[in-house]
């Protein structure tokens, strides 16, 4: 057995959107843990600065809807490092529009963003994940999926088909020793959202149906990440891990 099963040493891996949130913060504990990590964003400026924070840290800077980029990217990793074992699929967008207001054309570029994406990312990386039994893909759904929101339909079923893409991932890569799992958050306290921390009736809201009545961290979010990528987490396949201190049970 190995010593420390959460040792992330020697691996290597992107994470999209971590230039901010939670995907920053999986950039960052993933560091911790050991591994090497390639920071994403669109915006080349943010990138640098962040993997400038990182030990051992790369640049991804490419938009993750343009599939021939981010192939790109995995290559280009792979060519520095020599290997690729991680990738979290963080990037999300939402349009907080009812049924009646948001239209097929802006319904479809969310799935793009959210779910299209992440699917194009997964299969390319999965094709190159060169060492046995180490592959780890593991992406950012919500628990939205399950319980959705009124006012967010499209965030929603694009979490809802993430999920389901990720149990197809386990059945077809599991003999390659690759693992697909999805980490559902509830509500997380980032500067993206700061605004509605705030929000009287946000607050009353987790005062009332959140068990441990506060936000999460963007840390508390990022430790399933490591705990998933790690040999701990192994023999866990095609599993959504919730992380919302209880609230999807009081919903």
């Amino acid at each position: 057995m190995k010593e420390n099963q959460f040792s992330l040493s020697g691996r290597v891996g992107l994470v999209t959107g971590s230039t901010g949130g939670i995907g920053r913060a999986i950039a960052e504990e993933l560091t911790r843990a050991g591994a090497r990590i390639a920071i994403n964003g669109r915006n080349q400026e943010k990138v640098n600065l962040v993997a400038s924070t990182l030990e051992g840290a790369l640049q991804a800077p490419f938009d993750v809807v343009d599939h021939a980029s981010a192939e790109h990217a995995i290559d280009k990793i792979i060519s520095e490092t020599g290997r690729f074992d991680i990738l979290v699929c963080s990037v999300g967008s939402r349009d907080r529009r009812s049924i009646s207001e948001i239209d097929a054309a802006d319904f479809q570029d969310l799935l793009l963003t959210n779910t299209v994406s992440a699917y194009q990312l997964a299969r390319a990386a999965s094709k190159k994940m060169p060492n046995p039994n180490v592959g780890r893909l593991i992406f950012i759904s919500s628990i939205a999926s399950l319980r959705p929101f009124r006012s967010d339909p499209a965030y929603s079923a694009s979490k809802a088909a993430l999920e389901s893409i990720v149990r197809s991932f386990c059945y077809e890569f599991a003999p390659l020793g690759i693992t697909a799992n999805a980490i559902a958050p509830g509500f997380v306290a980032t500067e993206f959202n700061s605004n509605l921390v705030e929000d009287p009736n946000i607050k009353e809201f987790v005062k009332t149906r959140i068990p441990a009545q506060r936000w999460a961290r963007p840390e508390e979010v990022a430790n399933a990440a490591v705990f998933l990528a790690s040999d701990a987490a192994s023999y866990i396949n095609g599993h959504v891990l919730t992380v919302d201190a209880g609230l999807s049970t009081n919903l």
